[in-house]
This record gives C-alpha cells, structure tokens and sequence, in this order.
C-alpha cells in the first residue's frame, strides 16, 4: 500500500495546471481493477467488475491509517454502479488550471438519463445530449450538454457543458476586476441574505437548512454561493454586454416584413387567442416568420366524388338552394380524404403573390384567385372524378401595430441581441478555437452516459 505522501502527488500529478483563460482536455479511459492489482496487491475477482464494497474492505484491512486518504477523495473519482464496467479515470478537460469531472456534469441528471436512455434508443439518447446542427431550438432539452443553433439570424450556443465553463470564465473575470471594497459589499449582501432567509424561518437557522435543502437539494453554503455567483455574473453583464444591445424600430420593422412582405396591416380588433400564440411562440424562441399564428394563410375546403358516385347529384343539389360548404358535407355524410375522394380541408401559408403562392395544383389554384371567403366555385370535372372548391377562411399577417407583440417582439431582439455580444465576449476570453474543445468535452461527458446510463 502506498503511503500518503505518493497519492497526494500522483493526484497532484494527474489534475495538472494551465494558465488562466484557457480550456484544455485530457482523454478518458476506461480502467479495470486488473491494472491496480499488481501495485496494491488487492483480491482481485476473476470475473465481473470492480464490487466497491470488497474493495473498500480490503483497502481498510491492509492499512487502517490510509482510510482517511481514501475516503477524502472527491466523488468525482466514485464509481456510481456496481457490476457494470465503469469510466473512473472521468477528467474530462479543465478550466483555468481546475479539472472538469464528468460526475461534476451528470450525477444531478442521473435520474433523468437513466429515464430517457429506458426509452430511446442509443442513437437518440446521445443525440438529446448534443443535438445535430439543423435541431430546431424548440426541440433541445434542458439536458443537452452542448448545441448550436440558429435563431433569428443569430447563432445560438448553449448547453450544459458550454454554461459550466462559461460561467467558471465569467467568474474568473468579474472577480479578477473587484475592488477590495466591492469585495466588501458582497460578503455584506450574501451575510444579510444568510439572515433574511433566517428571518422567513422564525431566526432558526436549522429550520433554514432544512427548508432549502428541501427545495432546492443542496446546502445553504452552495445556495449562497451560488447566489453569490450569480450576483457576480449579473454585475459582468451590466457592464460589458447589455451596453452594446440596440434594438432599433427598423428591427422590429424588418421582422413584421418577414410576413407583411412590405404591405400596411392596420391593427384592427385584438384577436386575444391568435395574439397569445404569437407570444407562445416568440418566448419559446421561434421567429416571427415561423409562427404558423403571425402568418398571412388560406384555408381551403375541397370536395372530390367519383363521376358514379350517386352523392354527386345531392351535392349539387345542396349548394344550388344555397347552403354552405359545411352543410352540403354534413348532409350528404362525406368523409376525409380516402383514395383520392372525400371531404379535404387545409391551411396554406400565403407569399407575397397571395393565393396565387399557395402549394396546390395550377388548375384549382386558377379558380381560387379573386375568389372571396364563402364562394363555393363552379365544380370542375376531370377524367373520372367531380370536385367542388371553395375558400373556408383567410388571415391576414399580424400587424406591426399590436402593441402586445411588437413589446414581446423587441424583448425577444434584444434576447437574441444579448446572446450574440455575450458569445462575443466569451470568445475573447477563450481565445481562438476554445470553442471547439468545449464541444470536444461535452462529446466526452455525453459518450460517458452513453455507457452508464444506456444499457
């Protein structure tokens, strides 16, 4: 059994150091017990993995002294199952001099991936932890460690990963520009937040403890260093990003042209349920081009019959003594689309040419050109068939002028504004390339969970 002295510097020798502002990676291995046998002389099993247990066991029976040692190391180092072949040496990269374990990034989620790895497959499971380029925003989860994405004309980087070293970068400047009296002031708000929680317990500080740790599962020295932090970040951000953030009026202008292509929509009535799907969709992040709500549309109803078929005579029947297209559907008990034949409704999304932009044959979309909402137009007989079309309903784009959404519009810029100069400033902190070895990282952590967690 090696003596203290040795493992303080082995561990020494395996975290390492880098300079400051600069993210390095190291490789992972998947070790054995096999390989430690020969220098601690441990009671190997000839078969199966490494059981913590008759581990533990043996190393305490050799040497009670070197228990401490042992048992001080972090659990980053801890296998966390039993039976299985395990990633222990899990030094996925550090930052600024301090080691990234990948048990740092995935113990919080462990319950959360063994749920998504029990019903995805493996391909799919490493694909949620990071997602392929063309993924749509709405469609990344909050457990992808890394993704890039376009939003708004803007390239969007996130993820676990990525917000892990960012914010040990963003730390490390906002503490590296702190006057010694700024220094005071935070130790003075964190001091009076210990006692205000406190105070919402009835002053028992063990009340205090044990509601936070309740809710937010963790002690209150990480709550409150993590307030600490984000207290820190949030005074970066004042000073060096939402400066350059300009939303101007001819951006929000350029976005309401995505849909309007340049023609005047007065506001009219508020459409309370439309506008609130706008808004839906602008938090979740999509443009306001892709919103099916802001958008100009038609909504085409269209009836097709065998030449045959006897319900031909009633439907002509029915819209000659005038009733609507509904009615004549409901009373001649017309079913969806089948083989070609039967009732069809559908919503088109309108260009700047109109209906006459709509993705439908030339022969109808001749017919619906002019056309009014409600119009049934004459029926058109083709080889074998009979078919009736007419206009169910036309929206027109949503108008620059809805106060709701033009606000909801330029906090969104200005999101995506902020986002851009914080990627920005980031990078210069990095240095060129960093970039690529965060996503590096992330593939190392989300490949380790491929093997833990899906079996």
């Amino acid at each position: 059994m090696p003596n203290k002295r040795f493992i303080i510097s082995v561990l020494f020798l395996v975290v390492g150091c880098s300079t400051p502002g600069t993210v390095k990676d190291t490789d992972s291995k998947v070790v054995t017990t096999s390989e430690f046998s020969h220098r601690f002389k441990l009671d190997v099993p000839k078969e199966g993995a490494v059981n913590v247990k008759q581990r533990s066991s043996t190393i305490a029976s050799s040497n009670d002294n070197d228990v401490d040692t042992f048992t001080s190391i972090k659990s980053e180092f801890q296998p966390t199952r039993i039976g299985i072949p395990i990633t222990v040496e899990a030094l996925v990269g550090q930052v600024n001099g301090r080691p990234v374990y990948a048990n740092a990034v995935l113990d919080p989620l462990s319950d959360q991936l063994d749920a998504n790895a029990n019903r995805m497959s493996r391909t799919a499971f490493y694909d949620s932890l990071i997602p392929p380029v063309s993924t749509p925003l709405t469609a990344i989860t909050s457990l992808a460690l890394y993704f890039e994405v376009e939003n708004m004309g803007t390239s969007l980087v996130g993820g676990r990963m990525y917000d892990l070293v960012k914010n040990d970068l963003l730390l490390s400047e906002a503490r590296s520009g702190m006057t010694r009296e700024q220094e005071y002031g935070l130790f003075a708000v964190i001091g009076q937040m210990r006692s205000d929680l406190a105070s919402a317990q009835g002053g028992s500080q063990t009340k205090m403890r044990q509601d936070i740790e309740q809710h937010s599962g963790v002690s209150v020295e990480r709550f409150l260093e993590f307030q600490r932090d984000l207290i820190l970040i949030e005074a970066l951000d004042r000073q060096e990003i939402w400066p350059k953030v300009n939303v101007t009026w001819r951006d929000i202008q350029r976005e309401f042209e995505q849909i309007s292509f340049g023609e005047f929509i007065p506001a009219g009535e508020p459409d309370d349920a439309r506008t609130d799907a706008v808004l839906l969709g602008l938090q979740k992040g999509i443009p306001l081009g892709s919103i099916e709500a802001a958008q100009s549309s038609v909504t085409i109803e269209k009836i097709q019959l065998s030449l045959d078929d006897p319900r031909v005579e009633e439907v002509k029947q029915g819209f000659a003594s005038g009733l609507a297209f509904s009615d004549v559907v409901e009373l001649v008990q017309i079913s969806t689309v089948e083989r070609g034949n039967g009732y069809w409704r559908k919503t088109f999304k309108m260009g700047v040419g109109g209906v006459a932009d709509i993705d439908v044959a030339d022969m109808i979309k001749s017919k619906l050109v002019g056309a009014a909402v409600g119009d049934v137009l004459p029926p058109t007989q083709l080889r074998t068939t009979m078919l009736w079309v007419s206009i169910a309903q036309k929206q027109k784009p949503i108008s620059l002028y809805n106060r709701r959404i033009q606000i909801a519009l330029r906090n969104a810029l200005r999101w995506v504004q902020f986002n851009r100069e914080k990627n920005r400033f980031v990078q210069s902190l990095w240095g060129e390339g960093s970039i690529h070895e965060v996503k590096a990282m992330a593939e190392r952590v989300a490949s380790i969970a491929v093997r833990r967690h899906h079996r």
